[in-house]
């Protein structure tokens, strides 16, 4: 009788332990599903802010009629509209199409971006109407073809550059469009440069100047396939690209040189220094834009005259230029000359 009380009692406690046992894992379970509801609250609550907080940023510096031409710092504006980190003040807000177009006459940090193409589209277009239309010059067909192609090309380079930097604030997708147009700019007056270059210096050479366009032809449309979004190329390997292709040029050059007879022969003379020039010009222009001086040792202090960019865009004008007086002297050049029997070139008859 003992053992069966004792028993009984052993059952209830064991009962009373499992119970309790059991209402303990319930609680558990509640504030464990308490602090999951609150913590997906709270995440919600976040995102919610956040998105509160881009719209009233992004209200604050480009849709309000009050702000709309209001210049802003480096913290202010979105990343996409940071396009260098020594320039702090001095940037538009996110604008609509007209105010875009009204703020290339604002003064900010991209006004003399945009101003000194629109300069070098002028000039360029002024250079055609001279050498196409007033001078009249006596040449085959093929030549005024290149210096139409030529000045044609320099033309598309700035205008493009300036739509980019016109238009770079409008939204992130209309920027990264742009760039894409800009790089294309910049890679059309490389092409042309090349082959006027390759056209008047193989000019009796038909075999290697139809060697050397064709390969230029082919870097050029690698250059242009890496631009496609869909292949998400890294920009250092882009502009890795382009500088292998403008150091291309180097092979023709010392082929064109050594063909010719080096320095003893007058047309070398005459050309060489000047391609060397260009060269210069290029490659200065260049340093400055991937070192960006002189900001870089003074930011904030050329954010509106004077930083790296406005140097790179007037140095590339100056560069086009000078290719374009180039490639008038190669005209006059053969206009007077036939090509050089002793060289194994050629004859050649206008």
């Amino acid at each position: 009788m003992t053992d069966v009380k004792k028993m009984s009692n052993e059952s209830n406690a064991f009962h009373e332990g499992s119970v309790t046992e059991l209402r303990l894992k319930r609680r558990q379970h509640a504030a464990d599903y308490d602090h999951t509801e609150s913590l997906l609250q709270n995440c919600i609550r976040t995102e919610e802010n956040d998105i509160w907080n881009q719209e009233k940023n992004r209200k604050s510096i480009g849709d309000d009629e009050t702000n709309i031409k209001r210049l802003f710092t480096i913290e202010e504006v979105p990343e996409f509209i940071r396009h260098n980190p020594y320039i702090l003040s001095g940037y538009r807000g996110i604008l609509n199409a007209k105010s875009c177009i009204e703020s290339i006459f604002w003064w900010t940090n991209e006004t003399i971006n945009i101003w000194s193409h629109i300069f070098g589209y002028c000039l360029f277009v002024a250079l055609t109407i001279n050498d196409l239309i007033v001078l009249r010059i006596d040449a085959p067909f093929l030549d005024k073809f290149m210096v139409a192609m030529l000045l044609f090309s320099f033309q598309t380079t700035m205008i493009v550059s300036v739509l980019y930097h016109t238009f770079s604030c409008r939204s992130e997708e209309d920027m990264a469009s742009f760039l894409c147009f800009d790089l294309l700019g910049i890679a059309l007056s490389l092409l042309s440069i090349y082959t006027s270059g390759v056209y008047y210096a193989f000019w009796c050479h038909q075999g290697l100047r139809q060697f050397y366009l064709l390969t230029v032809t082919l870097i050029f449309i690698l250059a242009m396939s890496l631009q496609i979004p869909s292949f998400n190329v890294d920009t250092n390997i882009k502009m890795a690209t382009f500088v292998s292709w403008a150091a291309y040029g180097v092979i023709p050059t010392l082929h064109w040189t050594i063909s010719m007879g080096g320095l003893e022969n007058p047309m070398v003379r005459l050309f060489l220094p000047r391609v060397i020039g260009m060269y210069t010009i290029s490659g200065t222009a260049f340093l400055i834009y991937i070192t960006k001086l002189p900001e870089r040792f003074f930011a904030g202090k050329f954010d509106f005259l004077g930083h790296s960019h406005q140097w790179w865009h007037m140095l590339v004008v100056l560069a086009l230029y000078y290719w374009h007086s180039t490639g008038m002297m190669y005209v006059e050049y053969r206009m007077n000359h036939t090509c050089v029997d002793n060289f194994n070139y050629i004859s050649y008859e206008a």
